[in-house]
């Protein structure tokens, strides 16, 4: 993957706030639950174990993704922003750039729409 495209993705995801943050992830998570768009599923799984593993590093009540992996499922169904809340943006916005491997040119453009404008605007844009 060109490295320019991702870089671009990452300036536009760390200037997004914490409430929309959540909202990019959101859209992201619907659109690769509904249609496997924005991230191959190898990458979505190294990133959710990326994320899982520092979160027990920065908490360590996070629960081990290593010694229960019902209970990390359970945690993130019940918490779906966990990651936004505990890690710092800039590194959580680097990691999403750097595992996010397909249509990256869309959900950079998805992430400064949610600036420039809403949530309403940056569904319609990818629909």
């Amino acid at each position: 993957m060109n490295k320019e495209i991702k870089s671009k993705l990452r300036i536009a995801l760390q200037k997004l706030d914490t409430h929309r943050f959540k909202l990019f992830f959101t859209i992201l998570a619907c659109y690769w639950n509904e249609y496997k768009f924005f991230i191959s599923k190898r990458s979505f799984v190294n990133l959710w174990c990326e994320l899982n593993e520092l979160c027990h590093e920065v908490d360590e009540s996070f629960p081990d993704q290593y010694d229960d992996h019902e209970a990390i499922k359970d945690f993130c169904h019940f918490h779906p922003y966990y990651f936004i809340d505990r890690l710092p943006l800039d590194l959580v916005a680097s990691l999403f750039a750097e595992y996010a491997d397909d249509q990256v040119d869309i959900l950079t453009d998805v992430a400064k729409i949610i600036i420039e404008e809403d949530i309403t605007a940056a569904y319609s844009y990818v629909t």
